[in-house]
């Protein structure tokens, strides 16, 4: 089959984004600039567009090039791990794991179990690989990872699937706010309250949507967002209350910010899908009993206590 982007004009076109310069890519991808400029035009041909614009004597990506470079940096990334897992084929010394995970457990609760995971075995290679739920989903239908890690449903009758915890939603406040020394807010105090909510496209925000939909009141956040990194930068800039989720109320706890658990009556569920006809490998199932106690000390108010060392 003939391809009409090869790996090494994948790496030209992700170094000359890097730094603006086809001389300065060249170096980096062990090319001559002569040579650098032959293989970006003869691409571009190819493609039929060209793919950078000079600037102020520095090169910036046209609309085409934008368009494709999600997927070249992706395309760059699937590489590197079947290299590292090349590498961990032929040298018996340590594992390979590589695990799908949505950005909310990749950001709060993941980083504290993979530390644990090096500690426990310090050859072990691990990649970590962000996307979507239905993404995560899919990389395990098509055994490109050991084990993902996702909010909301995920079972399909193609991959393996495990609930592991129940999440409770929070309101996300500064410590200077009014509700910060509250035990809880009811979903009246936050139907009055100019806040901050996900998409309903994502797990978080359709269940703020139900939830207060359900008591009567409409979702109406005063800004929308689709990532919880957002969220909780909106709020430190004094936009409002966030609603989020147990575990990345954890994460944004660990920001500065206070996270007090929304009185909801439904929960979001944490799951794990691997491959089917493919059992847990030793550091998968490490990390799942990681996961767990993470989620017990969230669920009992510990982790914060753990997370500090007490």
């Amino acid at each position: 089959m003939k391809h009409l982007i090869r790996p090494r004009e994948m790496e030209l076109v992700a170094a000359i984004c890097r730094t603006g310069s086809v001389t300065q890519a060249a170096e980096a991808c062990g090319l001559t600039q002569p040579g650098a400029s032959a293989m970006l035009k003869e691409l571009e041909v190819r493609i039929g567009a060209a793919l950078f614009s000079r600037r102020h004597r520095h090169l910036e990506l046209t609309a085409a090039g934008q368009a494709v470079l999600p997927d070249i940096t992706h395309a760059l990334a699937a590489l590197d791990a079947v290299d590292k897992l090349a590498q961990s084929l032929g040298n018996r010394r340590g594992q390979h794991l590589i695990i799908g995970t949505v950005s909310a457990t990749g950001a709060s609760v993941l980083p504290a179990v993979l530390k644990e995971l090096q500690d426990a075995d310090p050859l072990l290679s691990v990649v970590l690989r962000v996307g979507t739920a239905a993404e995560v989903v899919q990389m395990a239908i098509e055994q490109r990872i050991d084990l993902g890690v996702i909010l909301g449903s995920g079972a399909h009758q193609h991959a393996n699937f495990e609930q592991i915890g129940e999440l409770g939603l929070v309101c996300v406040v500064r410590p200077d706010h009014a509700w910060a020394a509250l035990p809880e807010i009811t979903v009246d105090m936050l139907s009055s309250e100019r806040y901050i909510g996900h998409s309903r496209h994502l797990p978080v925000g359709a269940l703020t949507a139900q939830v207060l939909e359900e008591a009567r009141q409409p979702y109406r956040p005063a800004i929308e967002v689709m990532q919880f990194s957002a969220a909780c930068a909106l709020t430190d800039a004094g936009c409002g209350p966030a609603v989020l989720e147990s575990v990345t109320g954890e994460y944004a706890r660990r920001l500065g910010l206070v996270p007090i658990p929304l009185r909801a009556g439904r929960t979001l569920s944490l799951n794990l899908v691997w491959p089917q006809g493919k059992g847990m490998s030793g550091g998968a199932r490490f990390v799942r009993n990681a996961l767990s106690r993470s989620l017990a000390a969230i669920s009992s108010g510990r982790y914060s206590a753990l997370k500090s060392g007490c």
